[in-house]
This record gives structure tokens, sequence and C-alpha cells, in this order.
């Protein structure tokens, strides 16, 4: 026993589990903001786990602005650290070469050296021979080309979690090794202690940082940790002559592979379809340096390519084949933020093998939620509170992680998705709904019509889009969240949590923005007043746990019940100008009551709702009657042109509306002044809600930043995350984008700096002027 683990302290600000790259920048990060009553608690040694067989590959361009951000400052970061600490990375920049045998994915390619140009990354484009040229140990049978990027490179994992570990011990912060974690304790709802051989720490925050032993971790204390890992596998050949140290990385989706130098020989990696899962209780209980047994069946279909695409490898003696576990999440994003089960309690981990890359970030990140509230980055894609309780079931984190890592290798489609873990949660309309030929993809488990097509139509969507024009669209939206409030501390506690409530009817219907101190948006639901102690909140499924989390996190601890009673009603949409005859047809003529009343739908009982944003009649409907009511509306939608409609069409309808959407225009960083939707809130009515003094200073001072309403003369699609230019300077980027084809226009909400004069989006490779909308 090492002298630090003799003098494990009894408290500690923050303890960090896990040692890898991950959990020593946290550490690390910690430390440079001035917080080192810190313990860094390791099960083996420094680096052990996962992070020392990593590749060490860094990519430098990412699409997403998020990812992006992320992989620059890691960029900018690690030379400083290594002066910093002494420790060598091993960083090399010796750029890579990606190339492709499919048009398609080529067409995808010529766009990206201008959306590279825009974020100061240089991209080059590839003809086959030149491929071959950067990168001498491919053939060029069937290639259709590549890129290159000069700004790629290498570093060894291992050196950098030390260097991170030592950057974190020169600023006062404990580093304990050979100590695994025994136990954790939450009261109240939040962390307590955390127990291992040589004794407890009591701690205010506890991050979980351990790879694939994060879930069992977090089943310590009730926190669900959606992630699994699987064998990845990469092979390794002892020196070969035109194998150069400079010689650049390469990676190939298509041909699911990817490698580099190593000592003079090749490292070449695969994305094997059907992955291996492993668990930890599959491994050693000392497994930290380990490896699992060699797999050459596993990859003898990606071994069988690469033989084809690397003749060199033909001849050449292999040195072994290196198995080791690599943690993947259901979306292959990473897991951060505080868990909605336990409060002090933060997730750094589930890094789909791109530890190496985003790490340093990923630390960064995770210090400011803690020490701050809340990350300086939208890390909302990257927050725990995106996925659902069911999502870290063992057996569908397994199956999941499984199909992930040869998944990412697809061609993007808009009805790209798994072909496993399907068929979970289904709306009771779900057999109906497939008989009129929906289209379904996944989404937190539920199965979500995507568009309708009985027709072979070339563009269904289109077709949608001209009913709810012109007709009525029927959007089943039985996967939206419902939450149930009752008690005598309700309305307080709404008007607290929203500036929207202030003295709301019974019956009446409020989109209610609810805000951190910031101003930035927590959740974004429609509230219904039921009665004078009742109230329920409608929200879409992506948003389900972050609701949830955040009203438990501030409702007292009697006066209000939470009840989720999503399972007990079906819910349904209807769009267009023939509603309302519609539905006098069923005889529920208009109303002057605008808020909740009810209907009958033949025998079936239902409550309709005016929804606020965008604008459509929704209707609530219990399951058990839901075959019937929709029976009963559809053969009634027949004479007022009724058409199903999907999630596609909904999200078009809603951009061309200007809705900010939550996770797209509004989310915990940008406030709700920025994102446009400040008009909800009522500070005179409601003086006492959560950021009602950030919403006052921004509209005095409007933020720099602010979603804007733009289209373009034409019909472009993959605009989502495009930079944004003025006069050639990028100056933001796309959240939305809508094509409606019926126009030949494009509709589109950009997050800007500025006023919206002189604006244009990249787009397939082109600058594009864009027309204000606002």
């Amino acid at each position: 026993m090492s002298d630090e683990t003799r003098s494990l302290p009894s408290h500690a600000r923050v303890v960090v589990i896990g040692g890898g790259v991950v959990g020593a920048s946290v550490v690390y990060h910690l430390a440079k903001r001035g917080c080192a009553d810190v313990v860094l608690l390791e099960r083996s040694k420094i680096g052990s786990g996962t992070s020392w067989h990593a590749a060490g590959n860094m990519e430098t361009y990412r699409a997403d602005p998020l990812i992006g951000e992320m992989v620059r400052y890691a960029v900018d970061l690690y030379p400083r650290l290594e002066a910093e600490t002494g420790q060598a990375l091993g960083w090399r920049r010796t750029g890579r070469v990606m190339f492709t045998h499919l048009r398609e994915r080529m067409a995808l390619f010529r766009g990206l050296p201008a959306l590279g140009h825009a974020r100061g990354i240089e991209i080059e484009l590839l003809s086959p021979r030149e491929v071959t040229q950067k990168l001498p140990i491919a053939g060029d049978k069937d290639l259709a080309g590549g890129l290159w990027i000069p700004s790629d490179g290498r570093l060894n994992p291992t050196d950098l979690a030390m260097a991170f570990a030592k950057g974190a011990r020169l600023q006062g912060v404990r580093v304990v090794e050979d100590t695994p974690v025994l136990r954790m304790s939450a009261r109240s709802g939040r962390i307590e202690s955390v127990t291992t051989a040589a004794g407890s720490i009591q701690c205010e925050a506890v991050v979980i940082a351990a790879g694939l032993w994060s879930p069992s971790l977090g089943a310590m204390i009730g926190a669900r940790v959606p992630l699994h890992a699987v064998q990845h596998c990469y092979l390794l050949t002892k020196p070969i002559d035109i194998v150069t140290r400079d010689m650049p990385l390469f990676l190939s989706y298509d041909e699911r592979l990817y490698g580099r130098e190593d000592v003079g020989g090749l490292l070449v990696g695969f994305f094997d379809a059907k992955a291996i899962p492993v668990a930890p209780a599959e491994l050693p209980r000392d497994f930290s340096f380990g490896l699992l047994d060699g797999n050459w069946d596993q990859i003898e279909a990606n071994m069988a390519v690469a033989l084809e695409r690397f003749p060199v490898l033909q001849r050449a003696e292999i040195r072994t084949l290196i198995n080791g576990p690599e943690s993947f999440t259901p979306d292959m994003q990473m897991l951060l933020g505080e868990t909605p089960e336990v409060r002090g309690c933060y997730l750094a981990t589930g890094m789909n093998s791109s530890g190496i890359a985003l790490s340093a970030c990923a630390g960064r990140l995770t210090a400011e939620w803690i020490l701050d509230g809340r990350p300086s980055l939208d890390a909302t894609p990257l927050d725990i509170r995106r996925f659902a309780a069911n999502q870290a079931l063992a057996a569908y984190a397994r199956d999941r992680a499984s199909e992930v890592v040869s998944h990412m290798c697809r061609l993007p489609t808009d009805d790209l998705d798994f072909e496993g873990t399907r068929m979970i949660r289904r709306s009771p309309l779900h057999d109906a709904l497939a008989a009129e030929g929906a289209r379904f993809v996944s989404l937190l488990g539920w199965e979500r019509p995507l568009w309708f097509d009985r027709r072979n139509e070339a563009d269904p969507v289109a077709a949608e889009l001209a009913a709810a024009r012109g007709g009525v669209a029927l959007f089943d939206r039985s996967s939206d969240c419902k939450l149930r409030l009752d008690g005598p501390g309700t309305e307080a506690l709404l008007r607290r949590l929203s500036g929207a409530v202030t003295d709301v009817p019974v019956g009446g219907v409020v989109r209610a923005p609810m805000l951190n101190a910031w101003g930035g948006v927590e959740a974004l639901p429609v509230l219904v007043r039921l009665g004078s102690e009742s109230w329920l909140l409608l929200v879409e499924a992506e948003q389900a746990t972050r609701l949830t989390s955040w009203i438990d996190w501030h409702r007292p601890e009697h006066d209000v019940s939470v009840v989720d009673v999503t399972s007990g009603w079906a819910a349904l949409a209807l769009a267009g100008p023939e509603t309302a005859e519609l539905l006098a047809a069923l005889g529920a003529p208009p109303s002057e009551a605008d808020g909740l009343r009810p209907i009958d739908i033949g025998c079936a009982p239902a409550q309709f709702l005016p929804w606020p944003a965008p604008a459509f009649s929704y209707l609530l409907i219990p399951a058990e009657f839901a075959a019937s009511a929709y029976d009963r509306l559809v053969a009634a939608g027949k004479a007022h042109g009724l058409r199903h409609a999907g999630s596609l069409a909904a999200e078009t309808f809603a951009v061309w509306q200007g809705v900010r959407r939550f996770g797209s225009e509004v989310n915990p960083q940008l406030s709700a002044v920025a994102a446009g939707i400040d008009g909800a809130l009522d500070p005179d009515g409601n003086p006492h809600f959560i950021g009602r003094d950030a919403i006052a200073r921004e509209r005095r001072h409007p933020p720099p930043q602010r979603i804007r309403g733009f289209s373009l003369a034409t019909d472009v699609a993959g605009l989502r995350h495009a930079p944004v230019l003025r006069h050639g300077r990028p100056v933001g980027h796309v959240t939305s984008a809508a094509a409606r084809p019926i126009r030949g226009e494009t509709a589109l909400l950009a997050l800007i700096e500025g006023d919206d004069a002189g604006c244009s989006v990249i787009a397939d490779g082109q600058t594009l002027p864009l027309r204000c909308r606002d």
C-alpha cells in the first residue's frame, strides 16, 4: 500500500473514479480552476483499462460545431500540457488520408474543403492517384478518391494520462493508485461518500470516469449509465520497408478500417460487424493492462478487405493481434453531466473510441459543470439526461454496442437507423400505422414514424406537407412524455420553474420554458391546468428525462407528487385548414374556449387542446380507446384530404413556422432571449421564477449571438451545422433546416453573431446567399 493510500483523506470536495485519460483530465482541469481538494482513485495504475491500448489517433476536423470545438481545445492544450509537466506526449502531426470506393461518399467529400476552410481546417480533395501517392501502401483498385487533412496526428495515450495526472499532482491533487472503489452511498438523492479498502471519503461530488466499469459503479447508488464494452481489434506488423515514420494516418468508413505507422510497421484496426460484447463480470478482477484473446475469425471479413486494399500486408509478418475492450454508448456520443437519479454524481465516460481527441475538453467541461453549475459549451448532445432509463438496461446497452461500431460507417440518410434493439416501445397505434406504410425509426426505444409511403411516391414527405397545407395531416405523438403533477404545492413549484406560469385558468394551455439561473432553457414543455392542484406537462420524448429530473431537483419533499402517465394515453396531432371541419364532422365543433376540453370521437372519450408551437390540434386519448378513436378519425378524414404524416414533415412544418425547438435552437447554454422564446415569459406577472434576473438583464443588453430565421432560394439537404458567413467571415452555424420541395426553397434557423444582413451559408461546397425571414 502506497503512502498516498495510507493517508487517504476522510473528506474531499470531489472524488474522481478512474485514472484513464478522461479521469486524469477531469482532476487536471479541476486543479487548474483552483480546486485542489480532489482525490483521484484508480483501481490499478494511471493509464490502465482502455487508455493504454488506444490507437492514439487525433482527428482535427469534425462537422459538429461542439465536437469540433472540443478537438480544437485539445490541439491547443496538448503542447502546453507537455511544456507544463515535462511529460512528452509523443505528438506527431502526420496528416490523414481518408479514402473511399463509393461515389456517394465521394460526393459528400466534395463539400468538405469549403466547410473545413470556414472552420480553419485545411482539407484537400484527392484523386485515386493522389490517394496512393500520399499513402503508398494503398492500391488504387476501385478507388473513387479521398481527402487529405494535414492537421491530423497521433500521440501516446498512456503518456497523455500520465501528463494530466502529473499536472494535477503539481497543483495539489491526491492521485491514488491500486485503490478500487468498494461502495458509494447517497442520502436524500445526493452523493455522500465513496468507500475503498483504505477507508471512506465524504464528498460533495463524485465523477465516474471508469470506462466499462462505469455502469457497475453507478449501480452502487442507483445511477444508470447506458454504455457497454465490446471487443475491438487491431493488428500490428513487423517493420515493412516502404512504411516510413511520417506516413499519414488512414481511414475508410466504407472499407471499415483505419490505421497508421507503428515502429516501422503497420497498425491496422477494424470496425467489425456484430462486435462481440464484453462485460466486467467476464474479465479477471485484476484486469487493467490486460488484453482479450486474439480473435481472427471475428475480423475475417475485414481482413480480406485490408489485404486487397493494402497488398503490402500479403507479405508482411504479423507481430500480434491486439484485442481490447472499448466502451460504446447507444448513440456513439460520450456521457457527461450530472446523473438524474443522484445529485452531485457526474459522468465522464463512454468515449466511443474518441477519448484521445476529446478527453481534454471532456475534463474541462466536467470541471465547469461541478464548479460553475454548467459547462461553457452547449453540451446538451452529450448530457446523460438525453437517454431514457430503459436504454441503460444491460440487454439494451449490450445489443446496441454490438451494432454501433459498424453503424457509424454507414452512409448518412434520412432513415438511417439501427437494425437491432428495435420494437421495444410502441405506440398503441403502431400496427395501424405500419399498415398505412409507416417507415419507422427508433428514438429512446420508441418506434416513431418518419414518413408514410403506400404509393411508391418519389417524395412522400412533400405529399404530407401538401396535406398540412391544403387538407389535414395526422401525426402520431404517443411517444410524447406526459407527466401529471398534483398537490397543494404544484402551482408554486411551476411558477418557480417557469415565468410563463402566471394566473393560468383551469383548462389553460401554455408553452412554458423552464430556465436555469443564467437564463438558458433546461426544458421546454407545454403545461395544461387540469384543476386547482393538478397539472399535465407534455414534452417530446427527447426531453423526458431532462424534464423529470429538473422537476425532481426542485420540488419540495412533500406537497407535490409526480406521476409519469405516458403509457396511459395515446396522442394525435392534426394540422391543416380542414382540421376544424373534420372535428366538427365527428361531433366536436369549434368552441370559444381556447384551452383543454373534452370531446367524443365516436365511442371514445378524448381531450382536445390547442398546441402552441407549431400550431396544431392535439388529441389525448386513453390508450384502451386509441384504436377505436383512430379508426373513426381516419374514416371521417377521407372527405377532408386526411393523410398520415411522420416526424420529417413535422420538423419541416416547425422550421417553416420559425419554431425554436429544444436541442436545436433551445438549450441550457443559450438564453431564452437569444433563442427568441422569451416572449412566453411574464416577469411582471411572475416575479420569482428561476432565471428572471438573467432575462431582465439580456432584454436590456441583448446578447451578441441570437437565433435568426433565413431562407434559401433553392432546395438543399444536409445543412444542419453548416457554417454561416458574413462577408466571408464565419459568424455562426445552422441549427435547423428544412426544404420545401414544392416551392424549391429551404428554410433554416441559425445561431449567428450580429445582425442578419449580408449572411450566406456553405452548402455542397458553394457559398449561397441567405434571405432573412424574421
